[in-house]
């Protein structure tokens, strides 16, 4: 079971890869790539967006993100930076990494990973092991937001975020 599910995960992983590169070669500097592929678990509850672009901490708190804890770095390999935090009465975990390169891939496969398909299962997450109610996970620039039960609140967020 574990390795159908790297198996799926890998597939989706080179098919986002791919649709991300036709995306950047665009004039608009945000695409919203659904993932796609056979996983369709996560075809559902994740995105790629604003490829060319790069944030920090500060411009999530201009948004509206309200932070809460930061967390250690050790249990998401490539991350640079991890933080928990709100926005719209939602939980959303932001991952920084050096480059949207390595978010939409380690972070990616990170944050699928981490998500929570099976409301029952434990999974470890970056502020422990616990049964998490993150449920979707965008890709944002150099940043992966895993959100709490669906993609709409991140999706709102990174809406304002330009702006």
């Amino acid at each position: 079971m574990q390795f159908i599910r790297i198996s799926l995960l890998a597939t989706v992983f080179t098919l986002l890869s791919l649709s991300s590169a036709c995306a950047s070669g665009s004039d608009s500097g945000r695409t919203d790539t659904e993932a796609t592929g056979a996983d369709n678990d996560l075809s559902e509850v994740s995105r790629i967006l604003a490829p060319n672009e790069s944030f920090i901490l500060d411009d999530y708190v201009a948004a509206g993100w309200k932070k809460s804890k930061q967390y250690d770095i050790g249990t998401v390999p490539q991350a640079i930076d991890i933080w928990y935090g709100f926005f719209s009465a939602k939980d959303i975990e932001i991952r920084f990494y050096e480059s949207h390169e390595i978010a939409k891939t380690a972070g990616l496969e990170n944050a699928a990973t981490a998500i929570d398909l099976n409301p029952l299962q434990k999974k470890v997450v970056s502020g422990g092991s616990a049964v998490t109610k993150y449920k979707a996970f965008v890709v944002v620039g150099n940043t992966v937001l895993l959100c709490e039960q669906s993609i709409d609140s991140c999706i709102a967020l990174t809406d304002v975020l330009g702006n």
